[in-house]
C-alpha cells in the first residue's frame, strides 16, 4: 500500500489533464478548456502557501474541514492565465473530460 504523496499539491500544471466547459456562460467566461486534478482545499491551500507568489492564483478557500473539489486552470496560454480551486460537485456539473466531445 502506498502512502500519501506530499508533492501531489504542487504537480505542474502543465502535465495536468485538460477538461471542457460543458456550460456555455463558464466557458465565455473562463474559456473553453481547463487544466484541472482532483485536489481538497487543504491541498490547494499547501499548493498556495507554496506556490501563490509565483503562480497567478486566487486565495484558498477556509479549511476547517476537508472538502473534496479540484485545482482548475483557466484561461489557459493567455496573460490572464490562473489557478482557483473548485468544490467537486461544482466542477463535475461544468467541466467535462476533453476527450468525451
Amino acid at each position: 500500500m502506498a502512502g500519501y504523496d506530499f508533492e501531489r499539491p504542487f504537480v505542474d500544471a502543465a502535465s495536468l489533464p485538460q477538461y471542457r466547459a460543458t456550460d456555455e456562460e463558464v466557458a465565455r467566461r473562463y474559456g473553453r478548456t481547463i487544466r484541472a486534478t482532483e485536489m481538497s482545499n487543504s491541498e490547494y491551500a499547501a499548493r498556495f502557501g507554496r506556490l501563490g507568489s509565483i503562480n497567478n492564483m486566487k486565495a484558498p478557500p477556509s479549511h476547517g474541514r476537508i472538502f473534496g473539489g479540484y485545482l482548475v486552470i483557466r484561461r489557459l496560454g493567455t496573460s490572464e492565465q490562473y489557478e482557483t480551486w473548485i468544490p467537486d460537485h461544482a466542477f463535475e456539473e461544468i467541466y467535462a473530460p476533453l476527450a468525451a466531445q
